[in-house]
């Protein structure tokens, strides 16, 4: 690709991608060899030689994952040769013509998102990832293309691309000012914004497995060099420890990531488009229309909520194609006053749904709760008795476990109820959802794909109901909870969705 961009352009994606697919297949290779080293360690540790035979066969076993290798890389070289990517008459067409032939046309109105990534292997190979999404719920929990090419290549072919969609639109082409590196940014994090992220996005439950982990392996150690090997297995202690550890490992990375997943985060706002960026073992670069954005989300953990801190988030289609990714992130947690001040400076098309207070659900839910609440202690009870009849020995502990179960229901009851609120904006409805995490979405009417609502026989005589919200977007985004509200907001809801 050339450094000027022609209206008509043909090209495959660099042939690094060649080696970075091919690298998944040797994680999994190793993924498989260990395993099977670790389920015949035990016949490998008793053994005191290897004859020929066992020697052969581990050859062949070597040789034929060689080949497997070979021919993964020959096929992965060959979808590369045989694909390519074409724009021309404001579409984007992938080819690929392998064994079938497969062709896809995306029209460049249909683009909701032109985003770039860059992994640790990108940056060696001095290249950057472009990821295509686009407006379609059938594609909205997938990447529908994804582009790898130098990074000066896609730097301008983002650039190609969002200049095509403001024309598709019906704009006129505008020049920025500065490259998307270079721009003065609206927020920017420093080193105290992220330690201070990190704290308030630590996941309680992590905290919990993490502490119960540490004390396990501790326990296992202080037995072990307390009481010996007697009667144990070596390969029984390794492999509870190993277990341990693993869990661990990831509880801990779970809180860890919060501290380190936004360095260098910026955002900007220009005209009608929003640029972020963060990373650093993996930079991320979105560049979204503010009109193709369907929500915003204020997120606050149990120790944002005890501080009054908030983080925002917003929703749109192909955010959340990869499991970290939910939505994409906005802004890091801040005070209530800090985050409104950066909102009117990105987002002023929500300021006002922002200060829009939310009313705690009726009085009547808690009455509506009672029918299903009451089922759940008919269901426990019924267990518990089984139990308690087959297993005379345990009643007293069966007992204790139906009698917390049922306590832990009507304590999530009573934060659910203390969480959960609604409200009917100008521009917007807004959605509180929640048990120790509070959730705020601000949906626009225009964005609402449909609303789905529900009442039982109390909830009927109460005159309040429930429901879900659907809007375009990733599967974790798509449907909103909508908690118990009057029965008469539904109308201001339908006619807001029409006009």
């Amino acid at each position: 690709m050339g450094k000027k961009m022609e209206n008509n352009i043909r090209f495959r994606n660099h042939i690094s991608i060649v080696a970075e697919r091919l690298g998944r297949v040797l994680l999994l290779v190793f993924v498989a060899a260990i395993s099977g080293l670790a389920q015949n360690v035990k016949a490998l540790a008793n053994s005191s030689g290897m004859d020929a035979k066992d020697a052969k066969v581990i050859l062949l076993a070597c040789g034929a994952v060689l080949l497997l290798l070979a021919i993964g890389a020959a096929w992965q070289l060959i979808v590369w040769s045989k694909t390519y990517i074409s724009i021309y008459d404001n579409t984007i067409v992938i080819e690929r013509n392998t064994l079938n032939r497969k062709k896809d046309t995306i029209g460049i109105k249909n683009i909701s998102n032109v985003n770039m990534e860059r992994n640790l292997f990108e940056m060696l190979a001095g290249t950057s990832k472009i990821k295509l999404d686009t407006n379609s719920m059938s594609t909205a929990n997938k990447t529908d293309v994804t582009i790898v090419l130098k990074k000066k290549d896609a730097q301008s072919l983002r650039q190609y691309l969002m200049d095509l969609m403001e024309a598709s639109g019906e704009e006129s082409i505008k020049e920025r000012k500065a490259d998307a590196e270079q721009m003065q940014y609206d927020v920017e994090a420093s080193l105290g914004d992220m330690i201070v992220h990190g704290l308030f996005s630590i996941n309680l439950f992590s905290l919990l497995v993490l502490l119960g982990c540490a004390v396990g392996m501790a326990e296992v150690v202080s037995d072990t060099l307390g009481q010996g090997f007697a009667g144990k297995s070596i390969m029984g202690i390794l492999a509870s420890i190993l277990v341990m550890a693993t869990v661990f490992m990831s509880a801990l990375w779970d809180i860890i990531k919060g501290f380190v997943k936004y360095y260098d985060f910026k955002v900007k706002r220009i005209e009608d488009r929003l640029y972020i960026r963060y990373g650093f073992l993996k930079k991320v670069s979105y560049t979204i229309p503010v009109d193709k954005i369907n929500a915003l989300k204020l997120t606050q953990s149990l120790l944002g909520r005890m501080s009054h801190r908030y983080m925002a988030e917003i929703v749109n289609v192909g955010m959340g194609d990869d499991e970290a990714e939910k939505q994409s992130f906005l802004l890091l947690y801040s005070k209530k006053e800090v985050l409104d001040a950066k909102l009117h400076s990105l987002l002023p098309e929500f300021e006002d749904a922002v200060r829009t207070p939310v009313s705690r659900q009726p009085k009547g839910t808690l009455a509506a709760w009672m029918m299903p609440l009451l089922a759940y202690c008919a269901a426990v009870a019924g267990v518990a008795g089984t139990l308690a009849e087959l297993l005379p020995r345990y009643r007293g502990g069966i007992g204790a476990a139906m009698a917390g179960l049922i306590a832990l229901a009507i304590f999530l009851m009573a934060l659910r109820y203390a969480t959960a609120g609604f409200a009917v904006g100008k521009e917007c409805v807004i959605l509180a959802n929640g048990y120790f995490r509070r959730c705020l979405s601000y949906v626009s009417y225009e964005k609402i794909q449909h609303v789905q609502l529900e009442q039982n026989f109390i909830a009927k005589r109460m005159g309040i109901q429930k429901g879900s919200l659907y809007l375009l977007a990733s599967a974790d985004s798509r449907v909103q909870g909508i908690p118990y509200f009057p029965k008469k907001e539904v109308d201001i809801i339908k006619s807001n969705m029409i006009s």
